[in-house]
């Protein structure tokens, strides 16, 4: 079972693929915006691949800062840039994050 330091997450293929590098971006570009930044162990979890019709066992990391909208709307652009660079280059079939209790998913990403 993964554990903080060496988290295990999937693809939208079901294939491993190790979030290390990305948790330590994302920590890095969330400090940045709010001052500081957290990560909640991993939690295991399931998710249907819809295009498959797969049920997948994924291991799931949060990562979260508090900012105020005017940081958060300064950071956007950048924040929108690592969310699809992360999806794309993962393989996700969805990016999730949260913004004054609103969910946000990307499922199409941008760039390449």
């Amino acid at each position: 079972m993964p554990d903080a330091l060496h988290p295990r997450g999937k693809d939208r293929d079901g294939t491993p693929i190790d979030q290390t590098t990305w948790i330590g971006e994302a920590l890095a570009l969330l400090a940045q915006i709010g001052g500081r930044a957290h990560i909640l162990p991993p939690v295991e979890g399931t998710w249907l691949n819809a295009e498959t019709g797969v049920l997948i066992q994924d291991s799931v990391i949060l990562a979260y800062t508090h900012v105020e909208p005017e940081q958060f709307e300064a950071s956007l652009l950048w924040l929108r840039g690592f969310l699809h660079r992360l999806g794309r280059e993962t393989n996700q079939a969805e990016i999730a994050f949260e913004f004054a209790d609103r969910l946000y998913k990307i499922r199409h990403f941008d760039g390449g």
